[in-house]
């Protein structure tokens, strides 16, 4: 056996291992996930809610137990309710906030840079306690007043 024969025997074996890392390691070792087009070309998996998975260079998880897949449900693109982004790699203060995607998931209390609009806006939500989450299709600059402030300098 060759050692193209021997990774390609073993790949999902990797992908496996991988899914019990935790986000943040996750984000360090994206090339151990499935990629999006290999899960359409499936149409499902059996899996928990949380399920990993890239698509481009973004790490995501699936919100829903036993995801499915297809070709018209791109992630980012109106899958908020399937599919949300990894982003870990910023500390989501006012010195480095997070960018900001279509349907990811927000956490209130933290900072997050808006590539549309380049500014910078506070998650936050009256009743809602920091820490909390919620995963929104739009961007911070387009909720304003419901789930975002703008910062001014």
């Amino acid at each position: 056996m060759n050692l193209l024969e021997l990774a390609r025997q073993t790949r999902p074996y990797i992908e496996k291992a991988a899914q019990s890392l935790s986000d943040a390691d996750g984000l360090k070792a994206k090339a151990m996930y499935p990629r999006w087009e290999k899960l359409v070309q499936l149409g499902s998996v059996t899996a928990e809610a949380g399920y990993r998975f890239t698509y481009g260079n973004d790490l995501y998880k699936c919100v829903n137990p036993d995801p499915k897949f297809q070709s018209d449900w791109v992630p980012g693109v109106g899958t908020a309710a399937l599919y949300v982004r990894i982003d870990e790699a910023h500390a989501g203060t006012l010195a480095d906030p997070i960018p900001a995607a279509r349907s990811m998931e927000y956490t209130y209390g933290l900072y997050y840079s808006d590539s549309e609009d380049g500014k910078v806006y506070l998650c936050t939500r009256t009743g809602e306690a920091a820490g909390g989450t919620i995963t929104l299709h739009y961007l911070p600059h387009e909720l304003v007043g419901l789930y975002f402030q703008e910062v001014t300098a």
